[in-house]
């Protein structure tokens, strides 16, 4: 087919064909529908009767007015379509009979923009992918009444690219699939590299996905979402506290996933994050579970659960130990306001609930987890809680579509592109994020470690990580479906108490090393 021949099978359709990969298929408009053979000699007899009949109908009046030569005129573009008809079905049937003789040779496609190669008989596949996030922004505080001691007294502005991921993914065989792919982002600053993923799958056993490799394995519905996807710069620090038990990125794991069509649910075994070395990595299972009311096409609610076992800590010199920390819900400065500090720890568990829902062009999630963690000895167990909710409301109308194969929302697609007549999709959105780190803190007797004046004492079970409030508004603005703009403005309160041996010079016993200040961060994101 000559390149121009789309355009007149339009015209002469309203809609238009191409011939492609051994279909006919419409692209005058965004969807694609295939038409076969059957298809195509239906049309033929339609249009052929549709206008035998409109020219007997009209043969007296014409011949009255115009005579025979018009009637003549009409048959012939008849004849001429039935030849267009006739000359496209052979071409499909060459390029299917191709495809048959040549199942090795290579097509290639793009995908939302993603290049995809891919063999004529589909059992093989590859696509190229990656996802930029450049983060801009600025803290606004005063340090003038926090003691030495205080973490984060001067909070770095400026910018980093919190992630440049670029991988790979594709299957052999159509049910083994893989995917490896690098980031060279990072929190506060960048990374030379290092592996994101690394995975492989099999999906012969429908419906479900078993996967071994380095990973991110599901865990809470705001991590399981994409980075792409999430509604603010950063998720909530209740989903990254519950993730870095035994989940985040290339966590080494082995596990399965499966889905219905309103049903989802895994469960993984995993071990350390790659990189983190040790004597001896741990060991913990992670799962989690939900199900979808689908109330209509636009509106949906969801109900889920998270847990995880961690059965032994990673093992390092002084033996297992574990520290619960989290940046305040911004990565420009990599600071943590709230930790437990490191602490003596045999085992832990981790759950809590999933809720969220949406109504056409309005959206909410929230989710709580409650963080217990085991120590040795007579020292008593440590509990800890964090949660949050949000609300989104897409003032062009669009909704969060719904991810069933991974149980969350995804983001909207903007229905009048920038540049395609429209000006793409903005979102206004807000969340309020609480995170308590305090365990028997309120004792006068609180001693720090006398290796680190921020860690508990060896002994003892009070310990003063802090509670952090956040409340994040946001404006995110979709030109299309690859890029996205993020304006986050945060205002965070920290009460956070130093330990009852701290020295004069840092403060003096039990002095308040929290704050409160405000940030902006502007995000640009593009992904293929």
């Amino acid at each position: 087919m000559n390149s121009d021949e789309p355009e007149k099978v339009c015209s002469l359709f309203g809609k238009g064909v191409f011939l492609h990969q051994g279909n006919i298929r419409k692209v005058c408009r965004s969807e694609v529908y295939a038409v076969n053979k059957e298809t195509l000699k239906f049309i033929s007899l339609v249009l052929n009767g549709v206008v035998s009949v409109m020219a007997l109908a009209v043969a007296p009046t014409m011949a009255a007015e115009a005579g025979q030569s018009e009637i003549d005129a009409l048959r012939e573009q008849i004849r001429s379509l039935e030849m267009r008809l006739n000359e496209i079905q052979a071409k499909q049937e060459a390029t299917t009979a191709i495809a048959k003789s040549e199942p090795d040779a290579v097509e290639v496609k793009l995908n939302n923009g993603r290049p995809v190669f891919s063999t004529s008989d589909g059992n093989f596949e590859m696509g190229l992918r990656g996802r930029v996030h450049y983060d801009i922004g600025t803290y606004f505080q005063d340090d003038n009444n926090l003691p030495a001691i205080a973490p984060g007294r001067d909070l770095s502005a400026g910018s980093n690219f919190r992630r440049a991921q670029l991988g790979v993914e594709g299957k052999f065989m159509r049910d083994w699939g893989y995917r490896l792919e690098f980031n060279f982002g990072g929190s506060g600053t960048e990374s030379g590299g290092a592996i994101k993923d690394a995975i492989l799958s099999y999906t012969g056993i429908k419906p479900l996905k078993i996967e071994i490799g380095a990973m991110q394995p599901p865990m809470t519905m705001d991590d399981t979402t994409s980075s792409n996807d999430t509604t603010f710069i950063e998720r909530g620090a209740a989903a990254n506290l519950a993730t870095s038990f035994a989940g985040g990125e290339a966590r080494s794991s082995m596990g399965v996933r499966g889905n219905g069509n309103n049903f989802y649910a895994s469960l993984f075994y995993t071990m350390g994050v790659v990189g983190d070395g040790g004597v001896d990595e741990q060991s913990a299972l992670v799962g989690r579970t939900a199900y979808r009311f689908a109330l209509s096409p636009d509106s949906n609610i969801h109900v889920g659960a998270s847990a995880t076992r961690v059965f032994e800590f990673n093992q390092g010199p002084a033996g297992p130990v574990f520290t619960l920390q989290d940046r305040p819900e911004l990565r420009l400065d990599a600071t943590r306001l709230v930790s437990t500090g490191v602490i003596n720890a045999e085992n832990a568990q981790v759950f809590g609930p999933e809720l969220a829902g949406n109504w056409k062009n309005f959206y909410a999630q929230g989710e709580y987890y409650h963080y217990q963690i085991d120590r040795p000895g007579a020292v008593a167990d440590a509990d800890f809680d964090a949660w949050y909710v949000q609300a989104s409301y897409i003032l062009t109308g669009e909704s969060k579509p719904y991810d069933m194969n991974n149980a969350v929302y995804g983001s909207p697609k903007p229905g009048a592109p920038l540049g395609d007549g429209g000006m793409g999709a903005i979102e206004l959105a807000a969340r309020y994020s609480v995170t308590d780190l305090d365990d028997n803190a309120s004792s006068a007797a609180c001693p720090a470690s006398s290796v680190t004046i921020l860690n508990p004492g060896t002994t003892s079970s009070c310990i003063r990580g802090g509670e952090q409030q956040i409340v994040t508004l946001g404006v995110n603005w979709y030109p299309n479906r690859n890029i996205r703009f993020m304006l986050n403005y945060l205002l965070a309160d920290i009460d956070r108490r130093a330990y009852s041996n701290t020295a004069v010079a840092g403060g003096g016993p039990n002095v308040q090393i929290g704050q409160d200040y405000q940030a902006l961060a502007l995000r640009t994101q593009f992904n293929w």
